[in-house]
């Protein structure tokens, strides 16, 4: 199957389906620290670029969310 925005954009829609549950549930058991990061980024025809391993500076944009409850 080849990696495209589209299926990129499903995948995060489908996690963000879920993650409202799996804190909630982490809230229940007290204290606790969330980190999701990726090691890339990358490029979907940025600048007529496509994939990763190249150096353009959508491939360099790291994603990265926290959250800490308690």
């Amino acid at each position: 199957m080849t990696d495209t925005a589209a299926s990129q954009a499903a995948a995060l829609a489908y996690a963000d389906e879920h993650l409202g549950r799996l804190l909630d549930g982490l809230a229940l058991l007290g204290r606790w620290l969330v980190i999701m990061c990726a090691d890339h980024g990358d490029a979907y025809g940025d600048d007529g670029y496509r994939g990763r391993g190249i150096a353009h500076p959508t491939v360099f944009n790291v994603p990265y969310a926290a959250w800490v409850h308690g």
